[in-house]
């Protein structure tokens, strides 16, 4: 009986066989999960068993309002169990409009409840009502939802807290997904944990990344190198870097990306014995994309000529100084003085940390 309460946190679909079950067990003919407005006067089931359609829909419209018990049920404490017939209301309640013209016409006679939140203006509860057949609620039922009431407590936060979090996964899941970047949530080996909608494409089409088995890994051999060397120094105690450690990959095809390894597992959660698989994101993205919007970002920042911009864009797309020399029919030296006075503008020490500058200032929503 409490396997199946505990089930029912993990799994909303078994709370309805763990209320037929609690009402074979207490005696009782209906069972719910129910809360009740009382600032609104709107009563909710939650969970429902062996009640009427029909009745259900006078309850929730017209008598659940008006129901006597939900006053004096909100005079107990979060955990106390309830039986109608023990209340000092019973005597007004078997008279009031309520059971005469609901409860009674249905044959209920008696309520058993255990009062799982109340608040000023919301009370909740698991409640099983028993038939005229029935009887009263008597010691042993009593007791035996006195036994079930923790049990209900605690699955019911359990199922609040595993709900909370599952919408903050689906919410995290979901923005991740709107990310131009990819990205790979990792362990410190590489084991892949989670990717978004562009990270599975690049590693479905072997771009820049792949699987090999359940280990991510750059196409690139040397950025493979320097992938798995961020990793390692995820497992260090050392405090975070304010900058991600930065990578360039060049894919197959000559399409070249920038990747940043981003630390998840700190050294406090170490301290404190916590293990996690997830210790690092890695977050992938092309230099071409949007490389005219956020050069044009760096231009305006640090003041950059036209040539200076023709060059940056050209480190970007493009690479060495050789390369970039030849597509813009300069010399050599000219690349180079360009690039002197980019990297005196920008405070940029390398090339790697030019490309690093403008893909930080990539637009990082999906179009």
């Amino acid at each position: 009986m409490i396997g199946r309460i505990y089930d029912a946190a993990i799994n909303p679909d078994f709370w309805y066989d763990a209320l037929v079950e609690t009402c074979v067990y207490v005696r009782c003919s209906v069972g719910a999960l129910y809360s009740h407005d009382i600032a609104r006067r709107e009563p909710t089931f939650h969970v429902l068993c062996g009640l009427d359609a029909h009745y259900t829909k006078l309850y929730l419209e017209q008598y659940g309002p008006i129901n006597p018990l939900i006053p004096a049920h909100l005079a107990a404490d979060a955990g106390d169990v309830l039986a109608a017939s023990r209340l000092p209301i019973w005597n007004d309640f078997i008279s009031s409009p309520f059971f005469t013209d609901w409860g009674g016409p249905q044959g209920f006679l008696d309520s058993l409840s255990a009062i799982v939140e109340r608040t000023p203006t919301r009370l909740s509860m698991v409640s099983c009502i028993r038939h005229q057949s029935e009887g009263l609620v008597d010691d042993i039922s009593f007791s035996r939802m006195a036994l079930l009431r923790p049990h209900f407590l605690r699955a019911i936060k359990i199922g609040e807290a595993l709900e909370l979090r599952a919408a903050q996964s689906d919410a995290l899941g979901g923005a991740l997904n709107n990310l131009a970047a990819a990205v790979f949530i990792v362990d410190d080996r590489a084991y892949l944990a989670f990717s978004n909608a562009a990270g599975s494409a690049l590693l479905r089409e072997e771009r820049a990344f792949r699987l090999a088995g359940r280990h991510v890994e750059a196409i690139d051999h040397t950025a493979n190198v320097a992938l798995a060397a961020a990793l390692v120094h995820t497992r260090s105690d050392a405090p975070t870097e304010d900058r991600a450690p930065a990578i360039a990959i060049e894919s197959k095809n000559g399409e070249r990306y920038f990747a940043h390894v981003l630390p998840l597992n700190s050294g406090l959660r170490r301290q404190y014995g916590l293990a996690y698989s997830a210790s690092a994101a890695i977050f992938v993205v092309r230099t071409s994309m949007d490389v005219v919007a956020a050069t044009e970002i760096v231009r305006q920042e640090f003041g950059l000529t036209v040539t200076e911009l023709r060059i940056l864009r050209s480190v970007v797309e493009i690479g060495g100084v050789r390369e970039i020399a030849a597509s813009l029919k300069i010399s050599e030296d000219t690349a180079r003085t360009h690039l002197r006075h980019l990297f005196d503008k920008t405070n940029a020490r390398s090339q790697v940390e030019l490309v690093k500058l403008v893909a930080d200032r990539v637009p990082p929503l999906r179009r």
